[in-house]
């Protein structure tokens, strides 16, 4: 019990730095720009009939916060030995594995997209997302950045201590996961991001290599700012539509593919690989030159 208590208020603190960061370097980008720019904050927005509206100048402000607090927070993240930015990120990995695991993470975002089509869940970020798609510090952000943080993050980081600590790779998978949806603080993201969380866990627990994740992340991010730019806030339900029957048929279509791409990943890797048996500060302590592997 007093492990789990540790845990917990280890993957608060977490969070709650994350949060902070991202506000912070929000906060003081604005005032920079209030100073340095503009000399009046309302600059920022636009006033319309009916509420208060984003500029273009906003949502940049906004990105590059996005991108600084991404940045400084891989950065406590390494040098906290939470999870070590190392090579072997990139280099411990066949082509083979990579390119099974990312096609997984693409059919299960088929699979995912048409699931929580199903449920009356509201996109309460669609403004801010749409706003951020549209500028290019935005598109870094979004699709390459928040996917490279975020993973470091729920699997690197909060995945690997509690595999470590509570000894049940399922336990941990199951809980990044749910805190990754969490953290979305979106309806209809947080049903979508657990579930992909999901995903991505037993992938990372299987594969022991990031990079295997990242790579999917990012694909998941880009096709969905992608698709922000490419339908301009057309509907894209395909449910809501009518195709109930054809949503159908693709769903256990792609569904069937990824379970057997996940059969397939199983079968093509040998035994648990050994990070989840040892912390980066114990292979640091072992290690001959002091280099971590």
């Amino acid at each position: 019990m007093k492990q789990f208590f540790k845990s917990a208020g280890l993957i608060l603190l977490l969070l709650l730095l994350y949060a902070m960061l991202q506000g912070l370097c929000t906060i003081v980008l604005f005032a920079a720009y209030d100073f340095f720019v503009s000399g009046n904050s309302a600059d920022l927005f636009m006033a319309d009939e009916s509420a208060i509206s984003f500029s273009e100048t906003h949502f940049t402000l906004m990105a590059i916060g996005l991108i600084l607090s991404s940045l400084l927070m891989l950065f406590i993240l390494h040098i906290t030995r939470l999870f070590r930015l190392r090579k072997g990120i990139f280099t411990t990995i066949s082509l083979r594995t990579l390119f099974i695991s990312t096609a997984l993470v693409f059919t299960s975002m088929f699979v995912l997209n048409i699931f929580v089509q199903f449920f009356p869940l509201e996109d309460q970020l669609e403004t801010q997302f749409d706003g951020l798609s549209h500028n290019i510090f935005g598109i870094i952000s979004i699709a390459f950045l928040a996917p490279i943080l975020e993973e470091v993050l729920f699997r690197g980081a909060i995945q690997g201590y509690l595999t470590r600590r509570m000894k049940n790779p399922w336990f941990a998978i199951i809980i990044s996961a749910l805190t990754f949806g969490i953290f979305h603080m979106n309806p209809i993201q947080i049903v979508y991001a657990t579930l992909l969380g999901i995903v991505f866990g037993w992938i990372y627990y299987r594969t022991g290599n990031l990079l295997s994740v990242i790579v999917g992340h990012v694909l998941n991010n880009s096709i969905a700012t992608a698709s922000m730019l490419l339908l301009n806030g057309a509907d894209e339900s395909a449910v809501e539509d009518g195709n109930l029957g054809v949503s159908l048929c693709i769903f256990f279509l792609f569904l069937a593919i990824s379970g057997f791409l996940a059969f397939r990943l199983h079968r093509s890797l040998p035994a648990v690989p050994k990070p989840w048996h040892e912390s980066d500060e114990k292979s640091l302590q072992e290690s001959p030159d002091g280099v971590l592997q």
